[in-house]
């Protein structure tokens, strides 16, 4: 006997008698019931100021006004208005907005805009998710960390904040509420309108004729400076010129493993459910390159898939010069869909030049090496490599839970704790699991075809 359940509007997922799932795809938000909202997250998450995104803040706000009432002194509101949300969220005018008020008794949490509140905090919905996703800002500078984020991929005038709370037990309040919030709150899943609000729509693009596609200054100087620090740290802790398993050696590392603009060209290269296939670490002195022409697709049979396999971003912790060794690139090559053949002599390649905190992006087999350096010191940089959802990582998985508990669910996701793999069991399959990633599969597939036919009918190449 076949059973069928209906997600959003969007699929029939439909059950044999094996307990396989066949699923019946529509086209998407577009072709939803009036009425019916697309939500593309597991039970426990929800999208950032959906209608559970409320709910889950009026019963934090509920119960800790409760027992923190005595230490509270008195009345305080804040109201968030947030433009250009994502169109399946159907907010009215694609405005996302809400107050809490606590009148010193109750609190209240309604959707709406009040200007007149004595926090209010407004501006574009990205650049808002950006900071709603950073959990942890109630460690000493994390929230002032966290801004200068967002100013560096948004502007400054992304997110405005006016006004303050006088009482200081209402300020920890509401921090408390931002990270409770943030470790469920998921990623835009709309890749169109999440590539368009961060200027990407032209790196898509790139990323699809040239192979790679360079984002400047994606994280700030300062930024930089304390991923540089930290790995030259780690590397030294070792005796070693090159590391593995940087997720693990440090904060800095997991917040830029969740690097939202460089997580864009990954959904749009690999889909979504991309895993972390290798963190690692290299220091590199003067001389010449150490790492010679290649791929990287080993051990991937000729000719390679005409769909990407793996995306590597490799960031750039001081200015990349043609002195200083990096990068180099064919632009081009991974169309050949095979590796360099020994001894083959290679014209057109171009050195990656780009400033510090920057970030080269390659995917699909594309053919690159390391630069000779002429100038002295060392190029240290991080290479955050990730493979589609159904290959498995090069490093061990190993899934801290207090880590996951620190951080917003799409580093969960790049662990596999998203997806169906690891969690089938002997009796049966991880069908919320499954069709969770089939939907989020289906939506981005869809919103990159649309970005690219946008920007080939507009002429778009490189830029937003």
């Amino acid at each position: 006997m076949l059973g069928a359940v209906r997600f959003a509007g969007r699929a029939a997922l439909r059950f044999d008698h094996t307990g396989d799932v066949l699923v019946e795809w529509r086209d998407g938000p577009s072709g939803q019931r009036p009425g019916e909202v697309a939500m593309f997250t597991l039970s426990h998450q929800f999208e950032f100021l959906s209608d559970a995104w409320l709910d889950a803040a009026r019963a934090f706000l509920e119960r800790e006004v409760a027992s923190r009432r005595e230490r509270l002194r008195g009345a305080f509101s804040l109201s968030e208005c947030f433009t250009d949300s994502p169109p399946h969220l159907q907010l009215p005018g694609d405005v996302a907005a809400w107050t809490a008020h606590y009148d010193g008794e109750q609190v209240t949490v309604t959707r709406g805009h009040d200007a007149s509140a004595d926090l209010v905090v407004e501006g574009a919905y990205q650049a808002a998710l950006t900071s709603a996703q950073r959990v942890g800002i109630t460690v000493a500078g994390a929230a002032a960390a966290m801004w200068r984020e967002v100013v560096q991929q948004f502007g400054k005038d992304a997110v405005r904040v006016k006004g303050r709370l006088a009482d200081p037990e209402a300020d920890r309040l509401l921090a408390d509420l931002h990270d409770h919030l943030g470790r469920h709150t998921v990623e835009n899943p709309d890749l169109y309108h999440r590539a368009r609000a961060q200027g990407l729509l032209g790196h898509v693009v790139e990323m699809e004729e040239q192979g790679f596609t360079v984002l400047e200054n994606a994280v700030s100087e300062s930024f930089a400076d304390e991923l540089r620090d930290a790995t030259l740290r780690a590397l030294s802790e070792q005796n070693v010129s090159s590391l593995q398993w940087m997720l693990y050696q440090g904060r800095p590392f997991e917040l830029l493993a969740q690097h939202p603009q460089l997580l864009t060209l990954i959904d749009a290269s690999l889909g979504r459910g991309a895993v972390i296939g290798s963190l690692s670490a290299i220091r590199k002195g003067p001389g010449p390159g150490t790492i010679p022409l290649h791929t990287d697709y080993a051990h991937v049979p000729v000719p390679y898939p005409e769909w990407a396999m793996t995306g590597v971003g490799v960031w750039a912790l001081e200015d990349w010069t043609v002195a200083s060794g990096p990068t180099w690139m064919v632009p081009g090559s991974h169309r050949l869909r095979r590796p360099p053949r020994p001894g083959e002599e290679v014209s057109g390649g171009v050195p990656i030049e780009m400033p510090k905190g920057s970030v080269v992006f390659f995917t699909e087999g594309i053919w690159h090496w390391q630069g000779d350096r002429t100038e002295p010191g060392e190029r240290v940089t991080l290479h955050w490599h990730y493979n589609r959802g159904i290959l498995r990582s090069l490093e061990p998985k190993k899934v801290d839970p207090q880590m996951l508990h620190r951080n917003s669910p799409r580093l969960g996701e790049m662990l596999g704790e998203d997806d169906w793999f690891d969690t089938m069991h002997g009796i049966g399959r991880d069908h919320a699991r499954f069709a969770h990633m089939q939907r989020l599969h289906a939506f981005t597939t869809q919103q990159k075809a649309r970005i690219l036919q946008e920007c080939s009918a507009a002429g778009t190449v490189t830029g937003p």
